[in-house]
């Protein structure tokens, strides 16, 4: 019976220690919410893995950043806006960085696959996934549309 009880305390301070220990989440609902809002993204695309490689079941983090998400989160005017946790409520002003600093970096190419992160949102890829990128009809026609938002 005492051994029961040591193994069900170890599970319990495991369990515990596990939830402790664990990092916070980089990409923020709100953040997704903010992204998701100005590019009108739907949830095909408008998701973490705009941001994040994940794996399955695994959780959105700051170790599982794609390259768009590594550029976002590198981006100086993040530094405020890192390391909080899930619970933490964003102020809009704060937000209002978030967004700021994803159109900053809209004329980038962060996965190198030939399409801007802002052509990738527009056209319904992954900035961030360079095996997820527009179809070559649908990009060169919206170059020809959207002439000024070249690199």
């Amino acid at each position: 019976m005492k051994k029961k009880y040591t193994q069900i305390a170890a599970i319990l301070f495991a369990m515990v220690s596990m939830a402790v220990m664990a990092e916070p989440i980089l990409a923020q609902k709100p953040f997704l919410a903010r992204v998701r809002k100005h590019y009108q993204l739907d949830r095909a695309t408008g998701n973490c893995k705009l941001c994040h490689e994940l794996k399955p079941r695994e959780e959105p983090s700051s170790k599982n950043l794609n390259k768009f998400g590594l550029v976002i989160q590198a981006d100086p005017d993040m530094k405020p806006l890192l390391g909080k946790d899930e619970d933490y409520k964003f102020s809009e002003k704060e937000l209002d960085i978030l967004e700021k600093v994803v159109v900053k970096h809209e004329n980038e190419d962060s996965d190198g696959d030939g399409a801007t992160n802002k052509e990738e949102l527009d056209l319904g890829t992954f900035p961030g996934d360079a095996t997820n990128t527009p179809d070559k009809a649908k990009l060169e026609k919206y170059r020809k549309e959207h002439p000024a938002e070249k690199k």
